[in-house]
């Protein structure tokens, strides 16, 4: 047998290494020096930092709703205007013409948007939730009423009575209730008014705290030795329509419950009620009851709301005697008592240091 040529040799030799040499080939990529690590992303600048970390979110216990105390009212609330009828009706008075201004405005169109934005970003359950703290008690009632001079007033609600014989108005624009609404001031303007709003039946238990015969039985011991002087007023707004005809179905219900005369201080109110009203009364949870002191002016001089507490029926009581005193004063008279009362404080405040120096 011949022997392999040497060319045959170096074909065989140059085969079988490049065999072995793919074989050896490393899985990965093999770098003649180490990659430098990549470049971070640019920073945001300040401004554009999220103020909190986005996701949820647990509550930590400073911030823990449970620990809020309501505290009692420091300031007057109300309204910075007295009321006048026709106020608050809730209806558009626009002509034609301003409403078709109003459409073509920019502006406006942003106005609205922006409402409407608020209304759809709070929670339909958020009234409901804080109800757990301190059974929705937004503020706790003043011990003292406010001054007249810095009380301010209650606004005008236009709604609809519960008495059954109430006159049809011909009014020349619709108002919603078909001719049978009535203002409020109209009631409350001359007389001392206990004023409950309520919207659902768990308002109307919180209320019925302050105003019910067998819970705060001396409440209706001085409307009663007041017949004529104070009132008590109460007014039912729901702003659901699908709720306000369930209201109208059960209006017999509502009238078994009460008496004639104050069947017709009761007042069903649909629209009207805006959130600047809303705001200065403190009606700030929807499903909590509020019941005010409104004296013959309609100004505000004690509010209370949720639950009533003894303190504060004591307090109401107090309040309620006084205004019934001040309203039963006629203003003649009432100007001389003034000015007596202030003819005796200027005499204590000089008679003290004069009895002092003698005494020394």
């Amino acid at each position: 047998m011949k022997p392999p040529s040497l060319l045959c040799l170096r074909a065989m030799r140059s085969a079988l290494v490049a065999d072995s040499y793919q074989s050896c080939l490393p899985l990965y990529r093999a770098y003649a020096t180490h990659p430098s690590p990549p470049k971070p992303p640019p920073t945001p600048p300040p401004s554009a930092r999220p103020s909190e970390t986005p996701g949820y979110k647990l509550r930590k216990k400073s911030d823990n709703d449970t620990d809020f105390t309501p505290l009692p009212l420091s300031r007057p609330i109300g309204m910075p205007h007295p009321p006048s009828p026709g106020e608050n009706r809730g209806d558009d008075s626009r002509s034609l013409r301003q409403r078709r201004d109003d459409f073509v405005n920019y502006d406006k169109h942003l106005a609205k948007r922006a409402k409407m934005t608020q209304q759809i970003a709070k929670p339909y359950f958020r009234d409901w939730s804080n109800m757990r703290f301190h059974k929705g008690k937004q503020f706790i009632a003043n011990e003292r009423v406010f001054r007249a001079e810095h009380a301010l007033w209650f606004p005008n609600l236009y709604g609809k009575p519960l008495a059954k014989g109430v006159e049809r108005q011909e009014l020349e624009r619709g108002d919603g209730y078909g001719g049978y609404g009535r203002d409020t001031c109209e009631v409350m303007r001359g007389r001392v008014s206990v004023v409950s709003v309520v919207s659902n039946t768990w308002a109307v238990n919180q209320v019925n705290t302050f105003c019910a015969r067998e819970k705060h039985p001396e409440l209706h011991l001085v409307l009663e030795g007041a017949e004529g002087v104070a009132q008590m007023v109460e007014i039912n707004r729901e702003e659901n329509w699908l709720k306000w005809y369930l209201l109208q179905m059960f209006r017999r219900n509502l009238r078994k419950q009460r008496s004639v005369e104050q069947q017709g201080r009761y007042f069903m109110v649909y629209k009207g009620v805006t959130e600047m009203i809303k705001e200065s009364l403190g009606l700030i949870n929807d499903k909590t009851g509020y019941v005010y002191l409104v004296d013959h002016e309609c100004r505000i001089r004690w509010a209370g709301s949720a639950l009533a507490e003894a303190h504060e029926k004591e307090s109401m009581v107090r309040g309620l005697k006084r205004l019934v005193q001040e309203a039963s004063v006629p203003a003649d008279e009432k100007d001389e008592v003034d000015i007596k009362k202030l003819e005796e404080v200027v005499t204590e405040v000089f008679d003290e240091p004069r009895a002092a120096s003698a005494s020394g």
